[in-house]
């Protein structure tokens, strides 16, 4: 029998399980934080791919300040533009610095990766909690990466710091600790356009980083937080402030001691009070560079650093060079200091100054040791006047154009006798020039002179007579080969004997340097050598140094222009027993504009020893109203005073030197001073003198202006003729061509011959020698000398005795160190009471000191005869 189906017991209904909320909770939490992540990561990664390029020599090759250094290798500017900044080696910061700094800014700087997380960490709940983003997080690393690398350093993103901490890790990565230390040290911004700490401590301490003690350190170290803030120089008590706190961590961390603390926490910023009182030197770095000492000195180097040696201002500014110059501090100073005195200036006519310019060289090296460009300097790399400002030299030219050409081209010397007689020459266009000196309206004409005379006494006939001889062209090569002179076509003319070009006081002194170098020149310049920041050289110029003039020539030249001050128009430029030769000279205004009134537009000295040449400029920028020029000023007065106290200084300490140093071939002998000749039996001695010349330039010829005739010893007025009884020999000047309506100079009156025999009636005749007399004549009485040195005027007060009517009076004046006696035309009125009124200046030079006479005759304008002289009147003019 079957088994029963078994039975399948029904099955029960499954409970559902039930899903926690946690679980679910954590599920999505750990979703969207992976998503989160994630996306992070994805920002991350593209904020670091945006990171700005990493170039490494950022960090070395940074705008640096460069420094100028004076001929002793002392540092007197700093050339910067927006940042002054001044690189350091690790081992010149001192290692109080190093871990005051690390102390301060980033306490685990020397255990992090770049990135400090626990620092992160700590700022981030310090935001939260103050709900900003005040808190930095950055490390020194960072800093660093943010400021050498970040293109807006300020900007607080959240893309920044990234791009931060990037940039950190990877330096981390290249370099030491102690690089990153050095490199963020040199690149932080302290204020006053600081940049490096070897700036700010010059800045706010006037000292070398490893001069600093530790309240000037912890300044430092307080300043990054906010450098306007904690400024010294505008907000004292919050740097001190800050300067306390930051003691205060120095304390804490072992690197000061309590003691210590305590000593300086109240210090005074004592380098800062002196710089706001003027007691000390400001070294705060200025924006563009314009706070140095001797701006125009260092204005000039700058400007030859690009002129001349093609260097662009970035490279000047922001380079960090090392520029070695020329200057010699002490003299330079000297010169700033007469610049700076009102009484080495005449007054103005009104708030416009009378200006000026001086250059100082040393002509074996032609190192430039001092340049002034100006009274003031109100504006960096302005107009500098010793360089730029060209103006017409007068009579200051003459050695370089006319005199010195004249003795290198050959066949003259110091003893060359020219005509001082009136001159006309062609000026083109139908016009006639007929140059004249500026005393002959008064002075009358000098006759027959030689070149030392000209030389001496500004002569200008002289001077355009010889440079006619010479040659325009001669002489216009070799001023401007040979000398150096910067000199045009439009320059090629005659008037350029007189100073018609223009030039500068640098032009100036490098030609006057070829003289006083025994004729070697030199290239002037500003620049010894210029280095980089590593200390490799940028440049060392190449100075050319040339013979561009014979030795016997240039020392010709050096014995004449001594004569010049001592016993001509540069007396005032003597000091102490040095040998100084010089030249005065003065420009005249152009009658075509002033008509005919006198002034002078430009006032110039140029003078030199042995050691130093130096030129002084005097006179306005402009003349646009035509009543801006010099009134009585001229180059022996003002300019040949600032000459002579700087150059006073220069020479302080230098074994003097009484002559300039005569070469072989330069020979002496007797000459005749009317001829040029060697002198013959016929020569009177008092025209003898003793001159030196070139070997070869001596004269060989006899002197053939002397002749001798007989004359009529009853009337010597007269040659003997046909009615002479009494016959006596005289010696004469024979000269010819001069114009009879021209007064022959008093010294060669008395050898003006004859023109007529002596006959029975002979005709009236002239003479102007004080010594002859017509006893039937009265003689005028002259009273006691007045003498007004501002004007160099002489007034004497005369008496006219009866029968004065009808004649006119003539007054002779013998000067010290001259051989004759000049005279002069008087206006005072015969047959009363007057005065009589001599101007006594040379070329507007104030007269020599010496021994002055005056004495008088009176003269009938009938006969030509005149009355035996009155008794002499003595002036004495002192020193």
């Amino acid at each position: 029998m079957a088994s029963p189906p078994k039975k399948t017991p029904p099955k029960r209904p499954r409970k559902k399980k039930r899903v926690s909320k946690l679980r679910v909770f954590l599920v999505s939490f750990g979703s969207v934080f992976t998503l989160a992540c994630i996306a992070l990561l994805i920002y991350v990664l593209y904020v670091v791919a945006g990171t700005p390029d990493w170039h490494p020599d950022t960090l070395t090759n940074q705008k640096q300040t460069s420094f100028v250094y004076d001929m002793d290798e002392n540092q007197i500017a700093e050339l910067h533009a927006a940042e002054n900044r001044q690189m350091v080696d690790s081992s010149e910061i001192p290692q109080l610095v190093k871990d005051t700094f690390i102390a301060v800014e980033d306490k685990r700087f020397n255990d992090h990766f770049g990135v400090d997380p626990i620092r992160i960490a700590g700022s981030l709940i310090a935001d939260l909690k103050s709900q900003s983003w005040k808190e930095g997080a950055s490390t020194i690393t960072m800093q660093l990466a943010n400021n050498a690398f970040i293109e807006n350093p300020r900007e607080k993103t959240l893309v920044r710091k990234l791009q931060q901490a990037a940039l950190a890790i990877q330096l981390e990565r290249e370099y030491t600790k102690d690089e990153i230390l050095t490199f963020y040290l040199n690149r932080i911004f302290f204020g006053e356009s600081s940049f490096g700490i070897q700036a700010a401590a010059k800045t706010y301490f006037g000292k070398d980083l490893k001069e600093l003690d530790p309240d000037e350190i912890a300044l430092l170290a307080g300043l990054p937080q906010a450098p306007s803030g904690y400024n010294p120089y505008y907000h004292p008590e919050e740097a001190k402030k800050r300067r306390t706190i930051v003691l205060g961590v120095m304390r804490d961390a072992d690197l000061i001691t309590a003691d210590e603390y305590e000593q300086y926490k109240d210090s005074p910023f004592e380098h800062v009070e002196n710089v706001k009182a003027n007691r000390a030197e400001s070294e705060k770095p200025l924006v563009a560079g314009t706070n140095y000492q001797y701006p125009y000195f260092v204005d000039h180097v700058i400007e030859e650093l690009i002129n001349e040696h093609g260097l662009t201002e970035d490279q000047i500014f922001n380079g960090g060079l090392r520029i070695y110059t020329t200057v010699d501090t002490k003299i330079q100073a000297a010169a700033e200091k007469e610049f700076a005195n009102a009484a080495n200036f005449p007054q103005s006519v009104d708030e416009i100054p009378v200006q000026g310019a001086m250059t100082v060289l040393d002509p074996k090296t032609g190192a430039i040791r001092a340049l002034v460009g100006g009274r003031d300097h109100s504006t960096a790399r302005g107009l500098n006047r010793a360089t730029q400002a060209r103006r017409q030299p007068g009579s200051t030219v003459k050695p370089l154009v006319v005199y010195a050409p004249a003795l290198e081209k050959g066949g003259f010397f110091p003893g060359t006798v020219l005509d001082d007689m009136p001159v006309k020459y062609n000026a083109g266009n139908g016009q006639v020039w007929a140059p004249v000196n500026y005393d002959t309206e008064y002075a009358g004409w000098r006759g027959l002179i030689t070149m030392r005379f000209a030389v001496q006494n500004s002569v200008n006939v002289y001077a355009v007579k010889l440079m006619n001889q010479v040659g325009i062209e001669y002489s216009w090569n070799f001023a401007k080969n040979s000398l150096g002179l910067p000199l045009e076509e439009s320059d090629k003319v005659l008037s350029l004997s007189l100073g018609t070009n223009h030039m500068s006081t640098l032009d100036m002194a490098s030609a006057y340097g070829v003289f006083a170098n025994n004729g070697v020149r030199v290239a002037p310049h500003a620049i010894d050598k210029v280095l980089d920041s590593n200390g490799k050289e940028v440049l060392v110029p190449q100075i050319t140094k040339e013979r561009t003039m014979k030795e016997t020539s240039a020392y010709l030249m050096n014995s004449m222009l001594r004569s010049v001050v001592t016993s001509g128009t540069g007396t005032r430029a003597q000091f102490g027993n040095w040998a100084v030769a010089g030249k005065t000279g003065t420009t005249s205004l152009d009658p075509d504009i002033y008509g005919y009134r006198t002034g002078n537009p430009d006032a110039w000295f140029a003078g030199y020893t042995p050691e130093y040449v130096g030129i002084v400029w005097m006179g306005y920028d402009k003349d646009p109203d035509k009543n801006h020029y010099l009134r009585k000023v001229y180059g022996g007065q003002y300019p040949a005073q600032i000459w002579k106290n700087v150059m006073t200084t220069a020479h302080e300490g230098l074994t003097v030197q009484t002559e300039f140093q005569q070469p072989s071939g330069i020979v002496s002998g007797d000459f005749d001073t009317k001829s040029g000749l060697i002198p013959s039996s016929l020569t009177p001695k008092d025209f003898i003198r003793r001159e030196i010349a070139a070997q070869g330039d001596f004269p060989t010829r006899v002197s053939d202006v002397w002749v001798e005739k007989e004359i009529d010893k009853d009337h010597p007025e007269y040659l003997a003729g046909t009615g002479t009884i009494n016959k006596e020999k005289k010696v004469f000047l024979n000269i010819t061509g001069r114009d009879p309506e021209v007064t022959w100079p008093s010294d060669e009156q008395p050898y003006k011959m004859p023109e007529q025999e002596y006959n029975e009636t002979p005709p009236p005749s002239e003479t102007t020698s004080p010594p002859a007399g017509d006893p039937s004549i009265p003689i005028p009485t002259l009273g006691a000398v007045a003498y007004d040195a501002a004007q160099s005027l002489v007034t004497i007060p005369v008496a006219f005795p009866e029968g004065s009517e009808g004649l006119s009076l003539i007054v002779y004046v013998k000067f010290p160190n001259r051989d004759f006696v000049q005279p002069f035309s008087s206006d005072a009125q015969p047959g009363v009471s007057d005065q009589i009124h001599i101007p006594l200046s040379i070329e507007g030079e104030p007269p020599s000191p010496g021994n002055y006479s005056f004495w008088a005759c009176l003269r009938d304008p009938e006969s030509g005869a005149t009355s035996p002289p009155s008794k002499v009147a003595i002036l004495t003019i002192t020193d």
